[in-house]
């Protein structure tokens, strides 16, 4: 364990909507290095949890802490909204995030589409960022893709541009919702490839997703949250073979 403890500590994080809570008072720590998969039934709470990781949502009450910068919020006091987008601004350099869609723009090349966050974000100078970029299309297999546009790429060759792009900013944290979702099934194991490589280099990864198998094989542990709630939080073995909560075996008992 690194001795300055968790790269990730969210305490009592809830946050509302006009039908309820979407997620009720929960908490992790999550060390440097650790896999962790987020499961459990569609609009449950997993996306939300994430973009509130990452700074897309405001957390109605509770506290985020990831790599030095800490978000919080008491349930009586709002938001300096100028002090919240600063901080947001920070995290997100530390962050990096990949969602369900690729996002990649159409009208750039793949290149260019990596290079645009260390020129904009980081000020890198045209050819820091093409040494940049291409570092990372290497990374995860595309470099001979590099001039390629977007819809000239197969859907598991986009995700992997995707997480090459955030990969630009030298996150410390890596966030996955869904990422596999909008892939051809033969496709999948190409994107699941570069995390697993991730975690061998020891990047920290929290991943939503349905892909049970590799939840099971490749994640240190795993959450399962239902209704707004973290119901268990297990190691793989665990979770799988004998969890603890009755609703854990409910959702599980559809994918064994």
């Amino acid at each position: 364990m690194d001795a300055r403890g968790p790269i990730i500590q969210v305490r009592n994080l809830s946050k509302y909507c006009q039908d309820g809570p979407i997620l009720k008072d929960v908490s992790v720590n999550i060390e440097q290095g650790d896999l962790v998969s987020i499961i459990g039934p569609s609009g449950c709470g997993k996306s939300t949890f994430l973009r509130c990781l990452n700074g897309m949502e405001s957390l109605d009450s509770g506290y985020i802490y990831i790599d030095g910068i800490s978000l919080s919020k008491k349930p009586s006091v709002g938001f300096l909204r100028c002090d919240f987008q600063q901080k947001t601004h920070e995290l997100r350099q530390h962050v990096g995030m990949v969602f369900q869609s690729f996002n990649l723009f159409p009208h750039k090349t793949l290149l260019h589409n990596v290079m645009l966050a260390p020129q904009i974000v980081q000020k890198k100078t045209l050819d820091e960022a093409e040494a940049i970029a291409l570092k990372f299309l290497d990374k995860v297999g595309l470099r001979h893709f590099a001039h390629r546009y977007p819809f000239t790429l197969s859907g598991g060759q986009q995700q992997r541009g995707t997480i090459a792009r955030a990969l630009a900013l030298s996150p410390k944290v890596m966030l996955y919702d869904e990422p596999t979702s909008s892939i051809d099934p033969a496709r999948v194991d190409e994107v699941l490839e570069v995390m697993r490589d991730l975690d061998r280099e020891g990047m920290t990864q929290m991943i939503v997703t349905h892909e049970m198998r590799f939840a099971r094989d490749a994640s240190d542990y795993i959450i399962y949250m239902e209704q707004g709630e973290f119901i268990e939080i297990s190691d793989e073995d665990e979770i799988f073979i004998s969890p603890k909560d009755e609703r854990t075996r409910q959702f599980l008992k559809h994918f064994m």
